[in-house]
């Protein structure tokens, strides 16, 4: 691992990639001293390619946080699977992440780097679920792999190593200027933001299939006076589910809606009222409709 000191600004795409709950959202939020992406222990959670334009003195990084890399069985996972490929074609960088108790050779993800011609980076992160000692070891598990232009064990969690990840990021991109206006973080419209901020809080109360087989998109956004009406549709795909995710006598939509409204408040900086029904919509994961929908 070598540092040099940059003389002209550098600017480039950097795939984050790897499989799922490896940290890649947790990371990209770190970086970026913003919330981009929604993070949860669920897998999957990460289903479109999301943009993250991080600037600094020395250049501007265009992170793109992709689905975690998986075998498909709907079409909504192919989708999520053509976002990752096309997240590694694009890139100038790719950054694959690994958690640091992974063990095996994993054939479906070095095949989607086979033929690459472009730098990549092995990212070992959960660094802070070892001791110290423990760590160089794991390290050489993963050097052989497969001819990595860097080998870098971070905590995206505590921050460990991120000010050292950012720079070797930097020195690898090519010499140019920003594509992006200092100020702009991310491409993500509001009504994307706010169908994942609720998808988070129910990703956080629900397990098993449930995480699966949930979506949600907003059916209305609007200014009234002093504060946001929205609406949104949380789709289910049978009617046991949505029993699950309305709770109690409502109790579960009215948990999720307080902790959703709560964040939404902050991320808009105005009341808003938050309005959620559950809808079953049988097979929605192969619906083109609603795929389009989420990746629109």
């Amino acid at each position: 691992m070598y540092l040099k000191k940059l003389r002209k600004p550098r600017a480039g795409y950097v795939a984050i990639v790897g499989r799922t709950n490896a940290g890649k959202s947790t990371f990209l939020n770190a970086i970026m001293g913003a919330k981009i992406a929604i993070v949860s222990d669920k897998p999957q959670t990460t289903r479109r390619r999301i943009l993250g334009v991080h600037t600094t003195p020395a250049g501007q990084i265009v992170f793109f946080d992709s689905p975690g890399i998986h075998q498909p069985h709907f079409r909504l996972n192919d989708r999520m699977m053509k976002d990752v490929r096309e997240s590694l074609d694009d890139a100038d960088l790719i950054l694959l992440f690994v958690e640091i108790d992974d063990r095996g050779k994993d054939e479906i993800v070095l095949s989607l780097l086979g033929g690459i011609k472009k730098p990549v980076f092995l990212v070992i992160n959960k660094i802070d679920k070892r001791p110290k000692g423990e760590i160089l070891p794991l390290i050489g598990f993963f050097k052989d792999l497969y001819p990595w232009k860097e080998i870098v064990p971070i905590s995206a969690k505590t921050g460990e190593n991120l000010d050292t990840m950012e720079a070797l990021i930097t020195q690898y991109l090519p010499i140019g200027d920003p594509f992006f206006p200092e100020e702009h973080l991310t491409d993500q419209s509001e009504r994307f933001y706010v169908a994942e901020m609720v998808r988070e809080k129910i990703l956080a109360r629900v397990r098993e299939e449930l995480p699966f087989a949930i979506t949600v998109r907003v059916t209305e956004m609007e200014d009234r006076g002093e504060y946001r009406a929205i609406r949104a549709e949380i789709l289910v795909e049978t009617p046991s589910q949505k029993k699950i995710m309305i709770g109690r006598r409502g109790s579960m939509l009215r948990e999720v809606g307080e902790a959703a409204r709560l964040d939404l408040e902050d991320y808009l900086d105005r009341k808003v009222f938050l309005d959620l029904f559950v809808k079953v919509a049988p097979n929605w994961r192969n619906e083109n409709e609603v795929i389009q929908e989420i990746f629109e």
